[in-house]
């Protein structure tokens, strides 16, 4: 398999990106990763005729500093323990453990992957509720409980938030200490995790423990405010503007059916209709499976971007 780079155009392909990575391309990787930052599903696939992905290759070449950086991308989707299709099949822990005496890089990239395997499975079992699976860990390696790999939503103190799970927590506080301040990677504390889900109780009650996170909340809340306060005067002027060229009916084609609020993130489902991201995604995370204007059956709960912002690769 090989691929020319296209010069000045991004993002890569993905016989691009699996080329340049296969061949141990170091001069290169710089534009692997701004790729994978665009098109991060690219990383577990495995290409017809080929048994390892582009994150198989990663590893086995050592490549610490960009196996680094690609599992830091926001809300990418790390099967850590994916295996090979050789025969035996092999994953990523397994192939840096037989290179790691090769030299220290290896070494290091071993370590860091068995710590996110053991982080991933604490996470797991957190989200799960799986508390007795949890302990079990805690009394093995206690910084566990303020730890999660970098491409992971919630710490163990988010989840236990989100399920409303008080009595797992003060068990848990008995053997080993929660750092408070944590925040989920879109920059929430436990508390707001808790008032999102309506545990109110459960939220004021970590607050009682940590004003520390009451403080981080309520300044979170200011932010959000004035973030507000700003973008319903940009909102005020271009619906002005879109009436004065087009009338309602141009104020239509650029409001969400279902916020009735002019776009800021639009995007595009299987039903064809244009909706505000974070409405309809909660609508698909509600469980419903029909569009929410014709009532028809989805084909699929993608949501593809109405406007693809291409990033310069040079």
């Amino acid at each position: 398999m090989s691929a020319s780079v296209t010069n000045n155009q991004g993002p890569l392909s993905f016989e691009e990106v699996y080329d340049i990575v296969k061949r141990n391309d170091t001069a290169k990787f710089d534009l692997v990763y701004r790729t994978l930052l665009d098109k991060s599903e690219y990383l577990t696939l495995i290409p017809n005729n080929e048994i390892y992905s582009i994150l198989h290759h990663i590893v086995s070449h050592g490549a610490l500093d960009l196996f680094n950086k690609v599992i830091a991308i926001p809300n990418i989707r790390v099967i850590l323990l994916t295996k090979s299709l050789g025969k035996p099949g092999k994953d990523i822990l397994q192939i840096a453990g037989e290179n790691r005496t090769k030299s220290n890089k290896y070494k290091q990239l071993y370590q860091t992957i068995d710590r996110l395997v053991q982080m991933d499975k604490f996470a797991e079992y957190g989200k799960s509720n799986e508390i007795d699976e949890c302990k079990k860990m805690l009394a093995l390696d206690e910084d566990l409980v303020n730890q999660k790999p970098p491409y992971r939503k919630y710490y163990l103190i988010h989840h236990l938030a989100y399920a409303n799970n008080r009595e797992a927590f003060d068990q848990l506080r008995e053997l080993c200490n929660f750092d408070m301040k944590l925040l989920t990677s879109d920059q929430k504390t436990a508390s707001e995790v808790a008032f999102q889900q309506v545990h109110t109780d459960f939220a004021n009650y970590l607050e009682t423990l940590s004003p520390e996170m009451r403080a981080i909340r309520e300044q979170h809340q200011k932010e959000k405010q004035a973030q507000n306060q700003v973008q319903i005067k940009q909102d005020d002027r271009l619906e002005k503007l879109l009436i004065e060229l087009g009338g309602t009916n141009m104020l239509d084609r650029f409001t969400c059916p279902l916020t009735k609020e002019i776009f800021h993130d639009p995007v595009v489902l299987s039903d064809g209709f244009t909706y505000e991201r974070s409405a309809i995604q909660q609508w698909l995370d509600l469980g419903n499976h029909r569009s929410p204007m014709t009532n028809i059956e989805l084909t699929n709960v993608e949501l593809e971007k109405l406007f693809t912002k291409q990033r310069r690769i040079s």
